[in-house]
């Protein structure tokens, strides 16, 4: 299977896969496979509270000068 991501998430890989000392293969195949094993509810409380670090963000980044 192939999996095009855009760079900026490549380079993160990258730096954790070499961080980990591991391969961004073995990476990518061990965040995929704890993706996979999350209960339902656990993934929707994820995803609600990664949508309110993102409208923070943007009130932020709205108020900065």
């Amino acid at each position: 299977m192939t999996l095009v991501i855009p760079h900026r998430l490549e380079q993160k890989l990258a730096a954790e896969a070499q961080q980990r000392n591991v391969s961004i293969e073995t990476l990518v195949s061990e965040a995929l496979d704890w993706y996979l094993q999350l209960d339902r509810n656990v993934l929707d409380e994820l995803t609600a509270w990664q949508d309110v670090r993102d409208e923070a963000l943007q009130i932020v980044e709205e108020k900065s000068p």
